[in-house]
């Protein structure tokens, strides 16, 4: 679907773009809607052109180079242009609204890749205040404050009017199509930004319009995840810097090309946010859809049955030609999401991938906020992990026992989410007896005596992952190496991998339900593992599974921060005595890393030495534990020395 602007049309031409150009088409193609930018085929500047050639203002000659520039420039872009539909289309609904945030799209799209500004008088996305915004926002995700506005003031304490403009443009691009916050909330949000800053600022009418008719309901993400999209935001920016005029001028003449600049920017997957940024790229091409299961439900109502012919494949594109079936450019868009269209695909007895997200609002969680619930490990350490675990999608933690692994584990799965979402979080426990069919898929006797094939875990929580594609869903596998692991996933092994997280690379599964196809796990599922490395039962974990898993080894942290939650338990100790535990404790761990049989993988973790809320002396608790759990594991490790452990224990318990 190749196009040019009417703009692009009047200055080739040197005609008057409202007089000699939307005039006319006005008056040709009175259904399209008021205030939509206008985007134009071959077919509709063949027709401006031969109108003004009628009232003399061309030449029929310029309307034969204008043309063939037109079919020069875009030999190759037949990519993407719908195939005619034959037969009669159904009735439906349109979307006749949305020209005003078409409008406005148009000039944020165009700051982004040129500069300007849309609330102030001068170029405010400049490289330098985006880079600002780079160093204060997107590399500053872990500063305190109880929500987003709250840690946004101290992101952006005492930074250019400029920058702030930039950033409250950039959350206005964010939330603009937006049916899920009323448009004061996205009014108030967009003060709250410039509230701090040094001059004043007024939000135009036009703005304010667009505003008051969104489009489309993003899902939740567009709030739980407020500050990944933001900082994707940025990071698309910056890359849009990098390309050339002609890979500019591309996207923003052809919708596929502009697909491809989204999908390969920069930043976390945001799958919402880059559907919301396709659509209003082209909104005149792609539907306001941004859920790929809903356009795979829509694509499995009208092809074939209702088409005549196959998909393509590629769910844009056969959308786009549904549109041209049932409304021609460049009428309105069909509205699948209400009838009659909606009867054809939209089960009314479920929920819509799509839902009211501003209700759902939550505070913010971050590497911050695991260090506020207690870690003892640098936030550098724990922002490593998370920052790994986003590009694989698949970590193990491992460790001596008592590092904390399954406590660690579920509030890493919230610092990657962005929230306390208990329901994207599930946990599973591996044991010897685990199997595929206990795990992915297996025979399950049904109430009338029969088998039935019934998903596992797994497959439970790819699917709800999938279905709400803007927030990462993580599964947690404690005891992951208590099991035999390549027994339980199966092909799973293969499809856990980042780069096998595509419909291309689909396999079939060990049990196959009739009709179904090769299935993938979507790229919002996350894996994380734990393992107790002490454990000599443990089964080995082969080399391919260690090649799809980021491994990360957990230290006993016996540091500042752990004396600091012992003096902050017990008042009343002398900081002495809890230096001198502390100095024991790495004493008998630093003996057992030296055991030749045992090493540093056996040492006891922090865990077995913090405190309950129920403790209340020092010693007496301290003494409590060396006896009841710690000496046992001692006697483990030290089974046929007994003087050994008994050595230890003493040197633990000495008198302070």
């Amino acid at each position: 679907m190749t196009t040019w602007e009417a703009n692009d049309l009047s200055e080739k031409l040197s005609l008057d773009p409202n007089n000699d150009v939307r005039e006319f088409l006005r008056k040709k193609y009175p259904e399209h809607p008021k205030y939509k930018p206008w985007r134009l085929n071959r077919g509709m500047i063949e027709e401006v052109g031969e109108w003004n050639v009628t009232r003399g203002r061309i030449t029929p000659q310029q309307l034969e180079e204008v043309l063939a520039e037109f079919d020069d420039a875009h030999a190759d872009a037949l990519e993407g242009t719908p195939v005619p539909i034959q037969g009669e289309p159904p009735e439906c609904d349109v979307i006749d609204y949305d020209g005003p945030v078409s409008r406005e799209a148009v000039r944020l799209l165009e700051c982004a890749r040129s500069g300007g500004s849309v609330l102030t008088d001068h170029d405010v996305w400049t490289d330098e205040n985006l880079e600002v915004l780079v160093a204060r926002f997107v590399n500053r995700p872990d500063v305190s404050g109880n929500d987003f506005f709250s840690k946004l003031e101290l992101q952006l304490d005492g930074v250019a009017d400029d920058v702030r403009v930039l950033f409250a443009e950039l959350f206005l691009l964010q939330m603009l199509p937006l049916m899920q916050f009323h448009p004061a909330t996205k009014v108030r949000n967009i003060e709250r930004v410039l509230k701090n800053a040094s001059g004043e600022y007024e939000i135009p009418d036009a703005i304010r319009e667009a505003l008051e008719k969104p489009v489309f309901r993003g899902g939740v993400a567009f709030s739980t995840r407020r500050f990944q999209q933001l900082s994707m935001l940025i990071e698309f920016v910056r890359y849009l810097r990098t390309l050339t005029t002609d890979e500019l001028d591309r996207g923003r003449d052809e919708p596929l090309a502009w697909r491809k600049i989204v999908n390969k920017s920069p930043g976390t997957p945001e799958r919402t946010l880059r559907g919301s940024l396709i659509y209003l790229g082209h909104p005149d091409y792609f539907f306001p859809i941004v859920v790929d299961i809903d356009k795979e439900w829509i694509i499995e109502a009208f092809y074939p049955e209702e088409t005549g012919r196959p998909a393509s494949g590629d769910l844009d594109v056969d959308l786009a030609a549904l549109r041209e079936w049932m409304s021609p450019s460049p009428g309105p868009l069909p509205n699948f999401y209400e009838p009659p269209l909606s009867d054809r695909w939209l089960d009314f007895d479920e929920e819509p991938a799509v839902e009211n997200g501003e209700e759902l609002e939550a505070a913010p969680y971050t590497v911050e906020s695991i260090i506020e619930d207690g870690a003892f490990h640098s936030p550098q350490e724990l922002r490593r992990i998370v920052d790994r675990w986003d590009s694989t999608k698949n970590i193990v933690l491992q460790g001596a026992p008592g590092t904390g692994k399954t406590w660690l584990a579920r509030r890493l799965a919230y610092a990657l989410i962005g929230s306390e979402d208990e329901a994207s979080v599930r946990a599973v426990q591996f044991h010897p007896g685990t199997s595929y069919e206990d795990f992915v898929r297996g025979w399950r006797p049904a109430g009338d005596g029969t088998l039935e094939l019934v998903d596992g875990p797994l497959l439970q929580h790819a699917e709800l992952a999938r279905e709400e594609p803007g927030i990462p869903h993580v599964i947690i596998i404690e005891e992951f190496n208590r099991g035999n692991p390549a027994q339980a996933l199966g092909e799973m092994l293969t499809l856990l991998e980042h780069t096998k997280r595509s419909e291309r690379e689909a396999l079939e599964l060990t049990y196959t339900r009739e009709g179904e196809d090769r299935f993938h796990l979507p790229e919002n599922l996350y894996v994380i593992g734990t393992m107790n490395t002490a454990d000599r039962s443990l089964a080995l974990v082969d080399f391919a599974l260690r090649r799809r898993f980021s491994f990360f080894e957990l230290e006993p942290q016996f540091n500042d921060t752990w004396k600091s939650h012992l003096r902050d338990r017990f008042r009343m100790a002398p900081a002495a005595d809890i230096e001198e535990i502390a100095r024991r404790v790495i004493a008998m761990n630093d003996q057992i890393a030296a055991d030749p049989n045992l090493g540093a993988s056996f040492r006891i973790g922090h865990s077995f030495f913090t405190p309950e809320v129920e403790a209340s002396e020092l010693w007496p608790w301290f003494e409590a534990v060396v006896e009841t759990s710690v000496a046992p594991q001692l006697s483990e490790y030290w089974h046929d020395d007994p003087a050994a452990v008994e050595g230890v224990v003493q040197q633990l318990l000495a008198e302070l």
